[in-house]
């Protein structure tokens, strides 16, 4: 009787989140804030990944609970300290290291696969997921730093 009724909810149009599946507008959502958060950070890290990470650490205090902003945040963040890393920035690793710890536990809270997750930023997503599957192996990834209530590195 009751597989019988959610059969019937389901063909009148239950919402995918009901039913268990992801949000269909959950990447469009995480693609807004991760746009958001490269706008707003990722100049710093040019001069500064200690400035890119307390930016971005900034934005993810506004941020409570886990969402879908809040992993958009958390991608971006580890994103482009990935792209960092890979032209050499100092610290950039260490950065991406954080972040990726970060994105990690939020992504498993809002149940989006890598495939869907790394198409909310741009670029390669063959060899971005083939990275961050090699970092969680590496036994150097650490967990993101408090920083200072005034923002600066001491």
């Amino acid at each position: 009787m009751l597989r019988h009724l959610l059969a019937f909810l389901l063909a009148l149009g239950l919402p995918a989140a009901i039913a268990g599946a992801p949000d269909p507008a959950l990447p469009g959502r995480i693609a807004e804030a991760a746009l958001d958060a490269q706008g707003r950070c990722y100049r710093l890290i040019h001069h500064d990944t200690f400035a890119y990470e307390a930016c971005l650490t900034g934005l993810l205090a506004e941020e409570k609970k886990a969402g879908p902003r809040r992993l958009g945040i958390e991608y971006f963040g580890f994103v482009g300290a990935l792209n960092s890393a890979r032209l050499g920035m100092r610290g950039a690793q260490d950065t991406a290291s954080a972040f990726l710890q970060r994105f990690r536990a939020t992504q498993k809270k809002l149940r989006i696969d890598d495939a869907s997750l790394c198409a909310t930023v741009p670029g390669d997503c063959e060899v971005r997921i083939a990275r961050m599957k090699l970092m969680e192996k590496s036994p150097s990834v650490r967990q993101p730093r408090e920083m200072p209530d005034d923002g600066h590195r001491h």
